[in-house]
């Protein structure tokens, strides 16, 4: 299981030559809250975005994103614009509230952890605030189901781990 922000910043580097194809900007799940795939810097003011699908990963390195082909990059369509990244985009994750079904509140989204050979979202690293994550270290959620992904909050069923960050 890896954090989305250690993969956040990496190289995409071509296995065969070497080259460097762009730095990881963001990570992009779909509404079933599976990673369709990694969001490419811009390089400049005019270009679209870029994304490298999942299935055109070929590695997630400790140092670097590994591909076979850079043909594997493709534009950013304005339909997958709809997808759901973590940092950037209209519908991004990072600082909305969990609610559970219940009511309570347990944190505000600052990372997410995936399965990197599927892709899978298994977990929420949620913060209660600056000295919170101080005094007491954030909290990790990790659903048995999927969560409600709503246009202000995030639904969580009653099942789930929430245990503190260590």
């Amino acid at each position: 299981m890896r954090k989305s922000q250690d993969v956040i910043g990496l190289p995409v580097i071509h296995v065969g030559t070497g080259k460097r194809l762009g730095t990881v900007r963001d990570l992009l799940f779909d509404e079933n809250q599976r990673m369709v795939g990694l969001l490419l810097e811009n390089g400049g003011w005019i270009r679209k975005g870029r994304y490298l699908p999942f299935t055109g990963i070929s590695s997630l390195g400790a140092d670097a994103v590994i591909v076979d082909s850079g043909a594997d990059i493709r534009p950013l369509e304005e339909g997958e614009r709809g997808w759901f990244g973590l940092l950037t985009g209209q519908r991004k994750l990072k600082g909305r509230s969990v609610m559970m079904s219940n009511g309570r509140e347990l944190g505000m989204v600052e990372d997410v952890y995936f399965m990197e050979d599927m892709g899978i979202l298994m977990g929420y690293e949620l913060s209660d605030g600056f000295i919170s994550d101080l005094r007491e270290g954030r909290k990790v959620f990790r659903p048995n189901s999927p969560l409600t992904w709503g246009e202000d909050v995030l639904i969580a069923s009653m099942e789930g781990q929430l245990s503190q960050d260590v």
